[in-house]
C-alpha cells in the first residue's frame, strides 16, 4: 500500500505543479495579448522597466496563491477539523510568510510602475515609505503585513479551537483588505464595489485554498477524513454562492451594460473567467457527489479523493491566472470599431461558454431534437450568426443607446444558445462534417471581418482562432462511458 500511496502523492504534487504552470501561462498569455507586458517608448518621457511589467503580475499571482493557502489552511486545520491540525497550522504560517514577501515585492514593483523608476531606484526607503504611508494601496499593504506577522507566529501554536478561529478570522480580514484597492477604489460606488470585491476575494481564497488544505489533510489518512470532507463541501457551497453573487455585483458596477462584454478587453476576460468557473463548479459538484457515494459505501479512500481534487486544481489554476490578468485590465473604455477583442469575446460566447454549460447540464439536455438527425445545421447556423452578429460591431460605431444594449444582450444570448446546440450536436453525433463546417467556417468569418484592420491581423487573433479550432477537434474524441464504480474501485483497478 505504501508504494501505491507514494505514487499517488507524486501524482497529486504533479497536479499542483501543472496548476501553477496553467496559472502562469493563462496570466501571461492574456497580458501579452492586451499589450500589458510592453510599453511604447516616448522620447523625453520615462518608461516602466520591462522587469516591472513582468514582475508585478507574478508577485500578484504569488500573493493570491499564498493568500488562498493561508485562508484555506487556517479554516480546514483550525475550524473544520475535529481537532486542530498541527501540519496545516505550519502550512498557514509558512504561506502567510510567503504572502508577506509577495506584498514586499508588490510594493517595490508598484513604485517602479507608478513612478517609472528602475527596480534599484524603487528600493529607496523614502520613496517606498511614502507609498506605504500616503496612498490607499500602500496603507492596505502595510495593514496586511502587520496582520500577517501575527498569523506567521500564531500558526505554529494552534493549540485549541479558539486559536484556530482567531487565526482564521485574521486571515479572512487580511484577504478582504485588497478590495479597497484597484479599480474599485476609483469608482463612484466605492463602498459597494470594495465590499463586493473583498467578499469575492475571501470566497475564492476559502474555496481554492480550502481544497489544497483538504488534499494535504486527506493524504495523511486521518480517521476524521469523512467529517472534514463533508464540512468542507458545505464551506465550498457557501463560497461558490458568495463568489458568484459578489462577482456579478462587482462586474455590473464596472461594465457599461451588456455591450461591454463584447466590446471591451475587460468583458472578454470576464466571459472567459465565467466559462472556466462554470466548468469548475460543475466538476466540484460531481466530485462531491462521488465522494458522498463512496462515503456511504464504506471508509473513504483518501488518496483517490486527493487525486480527484488534484484535477480540480488545474481549473483553479486557470481561474487564478485570469483573475490576476483581470485585475491588471482597465475597466471598459470607448469602443473602437474593428477591435479584435470583439472576435475573442464572440468565440467565448459561441464556443467556450456553451461548452461549460454543456458540461454542467445532463448529456443532451436542451438540445433541439431536429439537430440530432441533422447536426450539420447547428454548425452552419452558428457560423452564419457569428458573421451577422460581429458585422454589426465591426461596421457600426456603437453608442450606449438602449437599442444597442438590447441588441448586445439578445445577440449574446442567441450566440450562446446556438453555440450550445453546436457543442451538443457535435458531442452526441461525433460528425466530422459538422466539425468541418465549424473548423473551416469560423476562421474564415474571423479573417473576412477583420482582414482590413490597419497593420494586419495580430498574432493574438491567430492564437485564439487556432485554440478554437483545436477545441472543436478535441470534442470529436470518443465519449468515455460513465462508470458506476466507486472512487475506491477505480483506484484499485488503476493500481
Amino acid at each position: 500500500m505504501l508504494p501505491i500511496r507514494l505514487n499517488n502523492q507524486i501524482s497529486t504534487r504533479g497536479s499542483f505543479l501543472l496548476a501553477g504552470v496553467c496559472s502562469l501561462a493563462s496570466m501571461y498569455l492574456v497580458l501579452a495579448m492586451i499589450g500589458a507586458l510592453s510599453e511604447n517608448q516616448i522620447i523625453g518621457l520615462p518608461t516602466v522597466p520591462e522587469l516591472t511589467l513582468w514582475g508585478l503580475p507574478l508577485s500578484l499571482l504569488i500573493r493570491d496563491v499564498a493568500m488562498a493557502l493561508t485562508v484555506g489552511s487556517a479554516l480546514v486545520g483550525g475550524v473544520l477539523a475535529p481537532k486542530p491540525d498541527a501540519l496545516l497550522g505550519r502550512v498557514t504560517s509558512l504561506s502567510a510568510l510567503v504572502w508577506v514577501l509577495a506584498i514586499v515585492a508588490q510594493s517595490v514593483f508598484t513604485v517602479s510602475e507608478v513612478l517609472a523608476f528602475s527596480i534599484s531606484d524603487s528600493l529607496n526607503l523614502d520613496v517606498w515609505w511614502s507609498l506605504l504611508s500616503q496612498t490607499t494601496v500602500g496603507q492596505v499593504m502595510l495593514v496586511q503585513a502587520v496582520v500577517l506577522v501575527f498569523i506567521v507566529f500564531l500558526g505554529w501554536v494552534v493549540l485549541d479551537r479558539t486559536t484556530g478561529v482567531i487565526i482564521s478570522a485574521l486571515a479572512i480580514i487580511a484577504a478582504f483588505l485588497p478590495g479597497f484597492t484597484g479599480h474599485s477604489s476609483m469608482m463612484d460606488t466605492h463602498n459597494a464595489a470594495s465590499i463586493s470585491l473583498g467578499i469575492h476575494i475571501v470566497a475564492m481564497s476559502a474555496w481554492i485554498g480550502g481544497l489544497i488544505a483538504l488534499v494535504i489533510y486527506l493524504l495523511r489518512a486521518s480517521p476524521d477524513s469523512g467529517v472534514v470532507v463533508r464540512r468542507f463541501s458545505a464551506l465550498a457551497l457557501i463560497s461558490v454562492i458568495l463568489l458568484v453573487e459578489s462577482g456579478m455585483l462587482n462586474a455590473s458596477m464596472r461594465l457599461d451594460g451588456p455591450i461591454s462584454l463584447v466590446t471591451s478587453v475587460y468583458g472578454a476576460i470576464l466571459l472567459a473567467k465565467m466559462s472556466i468557473l462554470i466548468v469548475l463548479i460543475s466538476f466540484g459538484w460531481r466530485a462531491r457527489q462521488r465522494i458522498g457515494d463512496s462515503a456511504e459505501q464504506g471508509p473513504l479512500n483518501n488518496v483517490a479523493i486527493a487525486l480527484l481534487a488534484g484535477r480540480e486544481m488545474l481549473w483553479m489554476g486557470l481561474v487564478l491566472g485570469l483573475s490576476v490578468a483581470l485585475s491588471r485590465t482597465a475597466p471598459p473604455g470607448e469602443f473602437q470599431p474593428g477591435d479584435q477583442i470583439v472576435w475573442v469575446a464572440l468565440l467565448t460566447l459561441g464556443l467556450f461558454l456553451p461548452f461549460s454549460l454543456f458540461y454542467l447540464l445532463p448529456r443532451g439536455k436542451g438540445t433541439i431534437k431536429f439537430l440530432h438527425k441533422y447536426p450539420d445545421v447547428s454548425a452552419i447556423a452558428l457560423v452564419i450568426w457569428m458573421y451577422l452578429f460581429i458585422t454589426f460591431f465591426t461596421s457600426v460605431a456603437i453608442g450606449q443607446s438602449i437599442g444597442a444594449q438590447w441588441f448586445a444582450l439578445l445577440g449574446s444570448v442567441l450566440t450562446v444558445f446556438l453555440g450550445y446546440q453546436f457543442i451538443s450536436s457535435l458531442s452526441l453525433n461525433r460528425s466530422w462534417s459538422t466539425a468541418g463546417f465549424a473548423v473551416v467556417g469560423i476562421p474564415l468569418v474571423g479573417w473576412w471581418l477583420e482582414r482590413e484592420i490597419t497593420g494586419g491581423l495580430a498574432w493574438s487573433f491567430w492564437v485564439v482562432t487556432l485554440f478554437a479550432v483545436l477545441f472543436i477537434l478535441i470534442l470529436m474524441r470518443p465519449a468515455q462511458p460513465r462508470s458506476t464504480k466507486t472512487i475506491d474501485d477505480r483506484l484499485e483497478v488503476s493500481t
